[in-house]
């Protein structure tokens, strides 16, 4: 008698209602035979446990002592459910929802409309501004260079602070930069240039939160142009000269794609299937390189990867990936007036360029 539960045994027993409705279908299938059943029989009509089967049989063969009367007078009282919505309700709600997500699509891709006039545009390599690699003399002489020159504006390619997270967080111990100063520096960099377009790296991503963007709210607050945690393609026109053609720009911290020949592999491999962009830029891997050529579809591409500002990086040390040299950033010269192949020109030596746009912009 003590396998069977506890209420089994009060006086009078109170039988719950889900065991009076097992019961009542039991009765139903087996109107004449029902104190017959085996545990089997009412594990296959039910689909109950073992232990469950043997407590309805047990009731079953007994049911003057449990007060199951046949038939059964079974009274559940169920919670009432508000009623559903209308249709048509709820199908304008998901169409404002559509369309709210596709507006947040916008910030993927933009246009501008610029001077007609030459332009430089300085692509940051990441820059990991809070860590104890970054080649703060060489980043800090180039933004410089970049505010003294007339017609230069910037673009990031993200990673702006380390951000460790999780395993990686003990590396904060050998960093001599608090976290809120890394944003402070941040700021000041966006504060002081005139930015174009700002993408997120994965480091910058590792700050996020629910809801939380503090690339996005950072970037806004110091009046960059474009945003977006991953990639920007951007069409460049000029004003009051419809006879110019566009330039179409991609931005990414990263293109897919890998080759042990050439650093520029991923953004080159999109030039080509893309058809319509001229200027494809990234960073990431903290190497550098540039591929310019004629596409088939005869626009002349240039694919761009900036290494970035870390020097003397534990981490490549560790893993044996080669150190180079140069390449932070570089300077894209565009003269909208010329003609393909000298509308883009691309400068690692970034005084040379400065130095040539201003001869463009003095003509």
């Amino acid at each position: 008698m003590s396998t069977y539960p506890a209420w089994t045994r009060a006086t009078p027993p109170v039988v719950p209602a889900d065991v009076l409705v097992d019961i009542n279908a039991i009765i139903d299938r087996y109107p004449d035979q029902y104190k017959q059943v085996t545990p089997m029989m009412i594990r296959s009509l039910i689909g109950c446990s073992q232990w469950r089967a043997k407590v309805l049989r047990y009731l079953i063969k007994d049911p003057d002592r449990f007060d199951l009367d046949r038939p059964l007078d079974i009274d559940i009282i169920a919670d009432e459910l508000p009623p559903d919505r209308p249709i048509e309700e709820l199908i304008a709600e998901r169409i404002r929802a559509s369309q709210r997500d596709h507006a947040k699509t916008k910030r993927h891709s933009r246009e501008l409309t610029l001077p007609a006039e030459p332009i430089g545009i300085m692509v940051f390599g990441d820059p990991h501004v809070d860590s104890g690699h970054c080649n703060w003399p060489r980043l800090h002489a180039d933004i410089e260079l970049a505010r003294a020159t007339p017609g230069v504006v910037c673009a990031a390619v993200g990673d702006q602070h380390d951000n460790w997270i999780g395993r990686l967080a003990r590396l904060y111990a050998d960093s001599d930069c608090k976290a809120s100063d890394g944003w402070r520096l941040s700021r000041y960099m966006f504060d002081t240039l005139t930015w174009i377009a700002v993408v997120g790296g994965n480091h910058d991503a590792w700050a996020n939160g629910p809801g939380i963007d503090p690339m996005a709210w950072i970037t806004r607050e110091c009046g960059v142009m474009c945003y977006a945690p991953d990639e920007i393609r951007i069409t460049l026109k000029w004003r009051k000269r419809p006879d110019l053609e566009p330039l179409v720009w991609i931005l990414r911290h990263d293109f897919k794609g890998r080759s042990w020949y050439h650093s520029t592999h991923g953004p080159h491999k999109e030039a080509t299937l893309d058809g319509k962009c001229h200027l494809l830029t990234c960073g990431h891997i903290h190497q550098w390189g540039q591929l310019t050529t004629e596409q088939r579809h005869g626009r002349v591409t240039h694919a761009i990867r900036v290494k970035g500002y870390k020097r003397d990086d534990d981490f490549a040390r560790a893993k044996g990936f080669p150190e180079q040299q140069y390449g932070e950033s570089c300077l894209v010269v565009i003269d909208p007036e010329s003609t393909e192949p000298g509308r883009i020109s691309v400068f690692w030596n970034l005084q040379q360029g400065c130095d040539l746009l201003t001869k463009l912009r003095d003509r």
